[in-house]
């Protein structure tokens, strides 16, 4: 008889206490410039050095451009924040990484936007004004991507891979704001 050892790694430890795995280690996030600082907020907790960062950035007249390129040495060590965003789907810890330098793109008035963490390449979507950025280099073949809409008091984002909800998290502006969100995003399965 012989025995076969099957071992499964996490990419986070929070994923590993979930269940919840990720695609090929990306992660998503917010981008959030405030009195002249710019934060990331995500579910993970140890970047590395290395690992490409891109980010949305505000573009002309109210415009959101995609992508500023960074990297992980971009970004302080992370805090544990309770707020303004949340892991809506997992109910994961987010963390808060200050950029050490604010990117030119970024300065200005207060912006939100998406961030993609793992991934070489993301792409806006032409069509969507900027809400959905494509994950790779296949615009047509590529399953995975980053969606945004309006809730009604805050921002979605949405990790959508193969047909599947992988990521949601909720920035919440503490104000009312008209939703814009298909709720169809909502009633996506779960990947496991």
């Amino acid at each position: 008889m012989h025995r076969i050892l099957i071992v499964l790694a996490c990419a986070t430890a929070a994923a590993c206490a979930t269940g919840q795995t990720k695609d090929a280690g990306i992660e998503t996030g917010f981008v959030a410039t405030v009195d002249g600082a710019a934060y990331l907020y995500t579910t993970d907790s140890h970047l590395s050095a290395t690992i490409p960062i891109q980010l949305q950035y505000p573009g002309a007249k109210g415009s959101v451009q995609c992508c500023l390129r960074l990297q992980g040495d971009a970004l302080e060590a992370p805090n544990g924040s309770t707020g303004p965003v949340s892991d809506a789907l997992f109910g994961n810890p987010v963390f808060r990484y200050r950029l050490k330098q604010m990117p030119a793109a970024l300065k200005g008035d207060p912006f939100i936007g998406a961030v993609v963490i793992g991934a070489p390449t993301a792409t806006a979507d032409a069509t969507s004004a900027g809400t959905i950025l494509r994950i790779g280099t296949a615009p047509s073949g590529n399953t995975s991507r980053v969606e945004t809409c309006l809730g009604s008091e805050g921002s979605n984002l949405f990790l959508i891979a193969d047909g599947k909800l992988r990521t949601q998290l909720y920035y919440a502006f503490g104000y009312d704001v008209t939703a814009t969100c298909d709720p169809k995003l909502f009633d996506l399965p779960t990947a496991q």
